[in-house]
């Protein structure tokens, strides 16, 4: 079983003991992250290690030691005049004889550029997880509710995982399955309300993930 987690950070602009309690008491193996300001400080405070990210592009993947990670990549997603930048982090991990090719996004405000991204990300993480034989799994901040195209994107390829409200009461954020997983939704139990609240404007995702 491998655990992954998908987490908007805010920019690590909250409090940042709060925001180490909840990691720590998620206690992911995989953590998705999104928002700019991870780095050796996140690292530090959570005991994950950061294995893919690069400089202003606001995802990455950190992993909890023991963690086979064989291959990363970072890829810079289409631009659209006029939107922000945005990226992913893809890569691929392996515990407990299962391999992942797991990637983090943070998709835009605007509805077209979204989809796009949805698109090319898929064509990404499958491209890779055929070449390492490996199940994919896609999580971030969707900027978006289910149904809308994106998601329904998404979710015509991998199974939807999560539940309840991730930012204001809404559900933006989650991590989409390929075949081949059984998952559990953790929910997070783990985390007090007072630290989930100082923390982040949103609420992580969590997933116990294992062969089926």
């Amino acid at each position: 079983m491998i655990r992954v987690a998908s987490y908007n950070l805010h920019g690590l602009r909250d409090s940042r003991p709060a925001l180490a309690r909840v990691v720590r008491a998620l206690a992911v193996d995989v953590l998705c992250a999104q928002e700019r300001g991870f780095g050796p400080a996140f690292s530090r405070l959570t005991g994950l290690e950061q294995v893919c990210s690069a400089r202003f592009s606001g995802v990455a993947i950190l992993v909890r030691p023991g963690i086979r990670v064989p291959h990363v990549e970072h890829h810079r997603l289409r631009w659209f005049p006029g939107l922000e930048r945005r990226s992913m982090a893809l890569a691929v991990v392996e515990a407990e004889g299962l391999r992942l090719a797991v990637a983090s996004f943070h998709l835009d405000l605007h509805a077209g550029a979204r989809l796009a991204h949805a698109v090319e990300i898929v064509r990404r993480v499958e491209t890779v997880a055929a070449r390492f034989d490996a199940v994919p799994v896609v999580a971030g901040d969707l900027n978006e509710l289910p149904g809308a195209a994106a998601w329904k994107h998404l979710g015509s390829r991998y199974a939807e995982r999560g539940e309840g409200g991730t930012f204001a009461g809404k559900r933006i954020d989650a991590i989409f399955t390929g075949a081949g997983l059984e998952a559990l939704a953790r929910g997070v139990a783990g985390a007090s309300e007072d630290d989930l609240a100082e923390a982040s404007d949103h609420r992580p995702v969590v997933a116990d993930l294992r062969s089926a």
